[in-house]
């Protein structure tokens, strides 16, 4: 049983004439039961409600981020597939072994480019009986297997709230409270709330030892691999933001109620920020990590419109990755210990 958005009657016989034919043969296993397991109804991103009866034992994952979710929780043995393959650093090495047995789909997602859905054959020749989305595209990008395409093939569905759902991020991320909405979600999915709890108290565990760094330095997150001619400004309903704020810096764009917002380079002459935090994507080797860091700061450095800047004047440089730091997961709490140590002043 789904209960989807509101559509219409035709709209839902149009989905069932879409995936009809490919259902057949995917042969979705049936909720049946499972003898103390209570039946859970779940709401995603997009307001979608799932009554799962038994816990899933075949899922498909369509984007690494909300995979990193399930092996928090020690749930790899339930993926039967991932909808793109992993590039290196986009998960942490300690999953290495279990990312390398789950079979990766054709879909895939390239910068400018945007996102490339598995089809909708492949991915019902998966058998799951769940799909995962991190991100709206996974389900509406064109040629993707639609949530209501799913229900009605009798196969729930789930778009988390944590790694890119503007809906659900209604006010300013200060805090991990997406990342655990997830993760307790997913727990009661799986019939494991217990490792959810415990993650999640780890998590508050590691954001309450954080020791600050005394006044709240202004930080401008700067993510390096995203363009430099005219960057991405991260603002109070990323990620990055709660990173910031648990760390005890201000994001100098947490008056932006949005997650990214395009900004020419004299707007960050003019917010001055005390330290830039330099952000990467994770190249799954620390020598590469450490050179594209460097390049990015020589390029902060050799760039004239910032010379007036108190962080380049400085050299107040912090540094994270991407997958930990921009992107909601369990590496939040982490991401923030992390950064504290790099805003606190040296000596």
């Amino acid at each position: 049983m789904h209960v989807l958005r509101p559509a219409s009657a035709a709209a839902a016989v149009t989905a069932v004439l879409l995936i009809a034919g490919c259902a057949s043969q995917a042969r979705p296993r049936a909720a049946t039961g499972t003898p103390g397991f209570v039946p859970v109804t779940v709401t995603d991103c997009t307001g979608v409600e799932s009554v799962v009866k038994a816990p899933p034992k075949r899922v498909v994952v369509l984007t690494p981020s909300v995979l990193e979710l399930l092996l928090w929780l020690g749930l790899g043995d339930r993926v039967a597939a991932i909808g793109q393959q992993p590039r290196p650093g986009s998960l942490p090495p300690r999953f290495a072994a279990q990312v390398a047995g789950i079979p990766a789909l054709s879909g895939r997602y390239t910068a400018g480019s945007g996102y490339q859905p598995v089809p909708r054959e492949e991915l019902l020749s998966a058998e799951p009986d769940l799909v995962l989305g991190g991100f709206s595209s996974n389900f509406e990008a064109a040629g993707a297997v639609s949530q209501a395409d799913l229900a009605a093939a009798g196969i729930p569905s789930y778009l988390a709230l944590s790694t890119a759902c503007k809906s659900a991020a209604t006010a300013p991320q200060t805090g991990f409270d997406l990342v655990w909405r997830d993760l307790g979600n997913l727990g009661r999915i799986f019939g494991v709330p217990d490792r959810a709890a415990k993650v999640i108290a780890e998590m508050r565990r590691k954001a309450a030892g954080i020791k600050a760094p005394g006044e709240r330095p202004g930080v401008f997150p700067f993510e390096y691999d995203e363009g430099t001619a005219t960057p991405s400004a991260p603002g109070n309903r990323q990620a990055i933001n709660a990173v910031i704020e648990t760390a005890g810096g201000r994001n100098v764009f947490s008056d932006r109620d949005e997650a990214y917002t395009k900004v020419g380079w004299e707007e960050v002459v003019a917010r001055d920020p005390q330290v830039i935090l330099v952000i990467i994507y994770d190249k799954g080797d620390p020598a590469a990590n450490d050179a594209r860091f460097a390049e990015a700061e020589r390029f902060l450095v050799g760039n004239p419109a910032l010379r007036g800047v108190r962080a380049v004047r400085e050299k107040r440089f912090a540094r994270l990755v991407y997958e930990s730091a921009s992107v909601g997961g369990v590496r939040n709490a982490d991401a923030a210990v992390e950064l504290a140590g790099q805003l606190r002043p040296a000596g």
